[in-house]
């Protein structure tokens, strides 16, 4: 019902744009033909256009930052957006993602899935693992990071294990180790999503789980197609998404690749309400490029930074989070981030795609 409701409004809307041939293959399924979505300015650091593919439908950077590229553009993002939040507000921060690992590890608890080894890439602060610790004490927590400060971060807070690498990496010694494999806000981030994803299947044990968090893709990128569209210049691009999905096209890639699903859907569609991926307004527009100057940021202003080494202990004195109410925390937790409305991200719209997989081997 909703899908032709979709299709009679003409949401989400087809991208009018130029057929190119690519300087790099697609790194999801190869194909060398693309249309040219936008093209975007990462900082100072590099140029690139986004291609949609033709045959799997990812819209991804060509050519894909190098890692060096990624690594100082991540710095000066960091250093920006923590200047912009307030020490309040990133506290609030670390308290969602424990409550978004609560109810995560509730909705695994309800399926009878009881994990015991567990790997997260790109962990952030370590607080949405710790609410899977609340409801499992018992498990075993694994950590993957290319930055050493975040690894450190988690190290001290929480004592997990750590592993300074990219996702794409291969690490032999992890094969079939873990039960639940994570990568929240991620894959729009990795610069091979197919290495990526053969490494999940190769940690995983069989039967295990992969659960992702990602931006909807066509939603995502529609601010840089508008600004290609309207101005014919080039948007600017501060945090390093490399790849905006289809939710029709990654789920098929999983599928292919022996993932099966057990949740896929979207959510949040206050961003499909404002237009993003249908609306052709110039309000919606990404900002034209000014080549922000992320030395200025890495050099000068990361010594105006705040001490943000917060009290765990003092993060989570919140007064229902309490051991012996396990089911009482869980219920405040649900309140705070519960999904009331999840469509099919095969729509493309809304503005997450949440993923829970089961590797078949």
């Amino acid at each position: 019902m909703i899908g032709l409701l979709l299709k009679k409004l003409k949401i989400p809307a087809q991208f009018v744009a130029e057929n190119v041939i690519r300087t790099e293959n697609c790194r999801l399924c190869g194909e060398k033909h693309g249309k040219l979505i936008s093209v975007v300015d990462y900082w100072d650091i590099k140029t690139s256009s986004i291609i949609k593919c033709e045959k799997c439908g990812l819209s991804q950077l060509d050519p894909m930052l190098t890692d060096a590229e990624t690594s100082k553009g991540c710095l000066a993002y960091y250093i920006e957006e923590s200047l912009r939040c307030s020490l309040h507000e990133q506290k609030r921060n670390l308290l969602r993602n424990f409550r978004r690992g609560v109810v995560f590890a509730y909705s695994l608890k309800k399926r009878n899935i009881v994990p015991e080894n567990i790997l997260e890439f790109g962990p952030g602060s370590g607080y949405f693992l710790q609410g899977i610790k609340f409801v499992f004490p018992k498990i075993k927590i694994t950590v993957l990071d290319i930055n050493q400060e975040i690894l450190t971060l988690n190290e001290k807070h929480h004592q997990y294990e750590t592993i300074k690498a990219t996702p794409e990496k291969h690490i032999e010694e992890l094969k079939n180790k873990f039960d639940l494999i994570i990568a929240r806000d991620i894959i729009e981030h990795v610069s091979d999503i197919s290495k990526m994803l053969q490494n999940v299947y190769y940690y995983s044990k069989p039967n295990g789980l992969f659960h992702f968090i990602t931006p909807n893709g066509h939603e995502d990128v529609w601010k840089h197609y508008l600004t290609y569209k309207f101005k014919k210049q080039n948007s600017e691009l501060l945090i390093n998404h490399v790849n905006y999905f289809d939710g029709k096209g990654l789920l098929e890639h999983l599928q292919q690749h022996q993932f099966s699903n057990v949740e896929y859907y979207t959510y949040s569609l206050k961003s499909t309400r404002k237009g993003y991926g249908w609306k052709e307004k110039t309000k919606l527009m990404s900002t034209v490029s000014t080549k922000k100057e992320s030395d200025t940021y890495i050099n000068d202003k990361i010594s105006e930074l705040q001490n943000d080494d917060f009290n765990k202990e003092e993060i989570l004195s919140t007064w229902y989070i309490n051991d012996k109410t396990k089911f009482f925390t869980y219920l405040v937790c649900l309140y705070h981030q519960s999904k009331l409305f999840k469509v099919n991200p095969i729509h493309n719209i809304g503005h997450e795609i949440h993923g829970l997989f089961k590797i078949k081997k």
